[in-house]
C-alpha cells in the first residue's frame, strides 16, 4: 500500500501541463497526502491540496510594424482562464492558428490569482474561457476557427470602436 501512495504522490507532484503549439510548460506545485483506512488493501484520500502556478501573462504579441503608421493597431485578445482549463487551451490553439493570417496579440488572466478573485473570478467562475477583444466582451465557453476569424477581422476593421457583444457572464449577480 505504501508503494501505491508513493506512486500517486509522484504522479500528482510530477505532472506538467503544456500546449505544444505555444511551446510553454507549466509545472504545478502540488501536495498530496493519502490516508489509509482500517481495512487492508484500501486507500482513502482524506485530504488533498493543490496550488498551481499562475497562468497570467502574455501568450504572444502581435508582429511588430515595419514603420507603417497608417494601419490601426492589431486587435488585442484577452483570455480569462485558470490552470487546467482544457476549453481554454482549445481556444488558445484556435487563436494561435490565426495569428499569422490576422495579426493579433493574446494575453491571459488567471481568474484564480488573488488579485483577480474579487473581480474576474466572481464574474467568470462558471463560464471560462471568456474572451475580450480590445477590452470588450467578445465570447465565452468556446469558439470555432471561423467564428474567431470573423471576430478578429471585425476587430481589425473597427479597432477601438469594437463593441461588446451581449451576454457577458456575471456569476456574482446571479448568485445574489
Amino acid at each position: 500500500m505504501a508503494s501505491l501512495a508513493l506512486a500517486l504522490r509522484r504522479s500528482v507532484a510530477g505532472a506538467f501541463l503544456s500546449s505544444p503549439q505555444l511551446g510553454r510548460q507549466y509545472a504545478p506545485r502540488a501536495s498530496f497526502s493519502p490516508k489509509t483506512c482500517t481495512r487492508e488493501g484500501q486507500i482513502i484520500i482524506a485530504s488533498s491540496s493543490r496550488s498551481f502556478a499562475s497562468v497570467t501573462g502574455v501568450v504572444y504579441e502581435p508582429p511588430a510594424k515595419d514603420g507603417d503608421e497608417t494601419n490601426a493597431a492589431p486587435p488585442q485578445v484577452t483570455l480569462f482562464t485558470k490552470e487546467g482549463c482544457t476549453l481554454c487551451d482549445k481556444v488558445k490553439d484556435i487563436l494561435y492558428e490565426l495569428k499569422d493570417e490576422i495579426p493579433h496579440g493574446l494575453a491571459q488572466i488567471d481568474i484564480t490569482d488573488e488579485e483577480n478573485r474579487a473581480t474576474y473570478f466572481a464574474k467568470y467562475k462558471y463560464d471560462i474561457p471568456v474572451l475580450h477583444m480590445n477590452g470588450q466582451y467578445w465570447v465565452k465557453h468556446r469558439t470555432t476557427l471561423e467564428e474567431a476569424r470573423e471576430g478578429l477581422m471585425q476587430a481589425t476593421r473597427e479597432g477601438s470602436s469594437f463593441e461588446a457583444r451581449p451576454g457577458e457572464p456575471n456569476a456574482e449577480a446571479k448568485e445574489h
